[in-house]
Order: structure tokens, then sequence, then C-alpha cells
């Protein structure tokens, strides 16, 4: 298999020992979101935590308290959101993700017990990491994998041509603007304008094909 780089997009759930689990299944329409992460040790990561929802005021009165106080840091906090700096203990993730050499997007979301992951990486990297014994203990539902593109999918020209589609209604039903008076806009003939059209549905196509190189569904689990 070539070693190409992939962008693969996953998740799993938070071991129930770890508060992450513990506070996110707690309070399911609260969102946790990791904004950065730095190791501090082999077993200690330095994080941008935040946290929006609603009855923020609750979870906070259950948080503060357990949580020693020289292991995290209130920046922010309002009726909407919470922002601290927060030491997380045994962060064989982080490890095994640098260990990998894989680009690691953020932010990290956890919702309802569940984080959700967005990896870049030579693909034979991002399989050592899945076949690690640590990974296999987990339950990895696989949302999206395919051929990372670092380059915009549309020309320039193609993105204007698609933006001011959208913005002109021209793909509502009906249409609120022709393909002729849609023309206009450009200087150019309702035929050159389709044709510019079917060319950028074909890459957005193409690319969303090419984004998925499994068969069957977009969720699937990791072998054991």
């Amino acid at each position: 298999m070539n070693d190409d780089t992939i962008q693969v997009k996953f998740t799993f759930p938070i071991p129930e020992k770890k508060w992450l689990a513990k506070f996110s299944r707690s309070y399911p329409l609260l969102q946790f979101r990791l904004l950065s992460m730095l190791p501090l040790s082999k077993n200690q990561g330095y994080c941008l935590l935040q946290i929006e929802g609603t009855n923020l005021d609750k979870f906070w009165e259950d948080f503060a308290p357990i949580y020693e106080e020289k292991k995290f840091n209130l920046i922010f906090k309002d009726e909407k959101s919470i922002a601290l700096n927060i030491v997380i203990e045994d962060t064989w993730v982080l490890n095994l993700i640098m260990e990998a050499h894989a680009v690691l997007n953020f932010p990290i979301t956890i919702h309802d017990g569940i984080v959700l992951l967005e990896l870049i990486a030579p693909r034979t990297k991002i399989e050592q990491m899945f076949n690690h014994s640590n990974w296999k203990q987990l339950d990895i539902s696989i949302k999206q994998i395919g051929q990372y593109c670092a380059t915009s999918v549309l020309s320039p020209r193609q993105s204007e041509i698609l933006t001011k589609a959208l913005a002109n209604g021209f793909y509502e039903t009906p249409r609120k603007i022709s393909l002729s008076e849609f023309a206009k806009d450009f200087g150019i003939s309702p035929t050159a304008l389709s044709g510019n059209l079917r060319r950028i549905s074909k890459k957005l196509g193409e690319n969303y094909l090419n984004s998925f190189d499994f068969e069957g569904e977009t969720s699937n689990k990791t072998g054991n």
C-alpha cells in the first residue's frame, strides 16, 4: 500500500474513570472543546479547554471543588462559556499521536463522553498507531478517511462563481436567478457559465468521493 498522506476523522468513548467522561456524560447539553494541548511530561499535558452550553453554573459547582486548584486556571467564565487552562493526566493519546508524527487538527471536541479527533499523517503511521495496544482497547469508529489535499479544490474563479450562485439563489427551487441573468454578472455567455458550473460540480463530486477510500458506510470499526 502506498505511504500516502491521509486525513482521518474518528471517534471513541472516553474511559469512564476519566473526569471528562464523567462530566460530559452528566452534562450532555455542554460541549467540551480542547483548543490546544502541550505535553508537560510523559503522563501530563497542559490544555486550553473551552466549555459551552447551558447549565454552566451547575457544572462549575460540581467541577471546581473536586479538581485540584493547582491544576487549573480559570481564564474566563460567563453564562454561555468557560475557558480554562488545565493539567490533564495520562496523556497517552497525545503521546501516540506525537510518535506517529501526525498533525492533530484542533479543536478536539468532547460531547456526551465521545471524543472526535482529526489527524493528518502518512497512512502507515496511522495504521501503526491504531495497532497499538492502547488504541485497541477503545471502541474506535472511523467517520471519514481519505487522501489529504493541501490545496483548494476550486480555482479562485470557480470559487467566485459558486459563492455567487449560492448567494443569488441559483440552486434553489425555483431558481431566484436564471442562467442568462447570472451569466451577465460575469460578462460571459450562458453556455460558458453552464460549462463552468458543470466543472465545479464535477470537481466537488470527485473530491467528495475521494474523501472516502473504503467501501460501505462512513462509520467503521478498527480491527482488534
